[in-house]
């Protein structure tokens, strides 16, 4: 059982983090990999296309109208496709965290909650230096951090955190 990935999207269809995680056989080398590398790339535009996708058909299949709104927005909790699994969660604020995991692994909710209500409330929200949206530039290089989330707090107790996890490798 492992972690491969951490995504994070926002209300307009941007990836702001991104987090490949690479288990080598190394005990020690374990959680080396790219933050914000893949940001633009085909895959996390896949991901949230799909996500865009089961979340829509997902609201549409709850029977009573009278749900609440963050029932419908969190219907979608996780989708296995081949070896792997998505774990999904969106908050009130429309920002979307995804963790891809393998198939062994069954619900990751939790876990979500407190990326988001613990680690990005404290680094990211309640950060002055920290942009409210995450919008690119047009004038947007390949190494830039304009668009992303490069808060090297963030970055560390995300890490860590994730890391400690009993299933991270």
């Amino acid at each position: 059982m492992t972690i491969y990935s951490f995504y994070i999207f926002d209300r307009h269809c941007n990836c702001i983090y991104n987090r490949e995680f690479t288990h080598l056989d190394h005990a020690n080398a374990s959680g080396v990999g790219q933050v914000n590398k893949n940001n633009d790339s085909n895959a996390s535009k896949l991901l949230f296309g799909i996500l865009y996708s089961l979340k829509t058909i997902s609201a549409k299949l709850i029977d009573s109208e009278s749900e609440a709104e963050t029932a419908v927005a969190n219907a979608l909790k996780s989708f296995t496709i081949g070896p792997y699994r998505a774990h999904y969660l969106e908050s009130l604020t429309r920002l979307k965290f995804v963790l891809v995991s393998d198939d062994n692994i069954d619900n990751l909710q939790a876990i979500l909650w407190e990326l988001y209500s613990v680690y990005y409330i404290r680094n990211v929200v309640h950060n002055g230096l920290s942009p409210i949206e995450f919008k690119q530039s047009d004038d947007f290089k390949e190494n830039e951090t304009v668009g992303k989330i490069s808060n090297s707090g963030f970055i560390t107790e995300t890490d860590q955190f994730l890391q400690s996890l009993r299933f991270f490798n």
